[in-house]
């Protein structure tokens, strides 16, 4: 699994089409468009979590992906190392 996601937002065919393009050639880079369907995270939670809460910091990461698309048309992840 490449360790650089760009995730492009549903109504950005245009976009996908370009990244995957300019990308084609990179083994580092896979992009793909956003499969869910409807926006899961709109607000990010506000309420206390223990510190190294690994849970919490997935759902930091998919409020901010959803941002992302919604604001840019696209988001970048990085992926851990395997």
């Amino acid at each position: 699994m490449p360790p650089h996601l760009y995730i492009v937002a549903r109504d950005r065919p245009d976009l996908y089409e370009y990244l995957a393009h300019t990308f084609a050639q990179e083994p580092d880079v896979e992009v793909i468009l956003d499969r869910r369907r409807a926006d899961r995270y709109p607000q990010p939670e506000r309420r206390a979590v223990p510190r190294g809460d690994r849970r919490f910091a997935d759902r930091r990461l998919a409020a901010q992906v959803s941002y992302d698309l919604r604001t840019l048309g696209y988001a970048f992840v990085r992926r851990p190392p395997a």
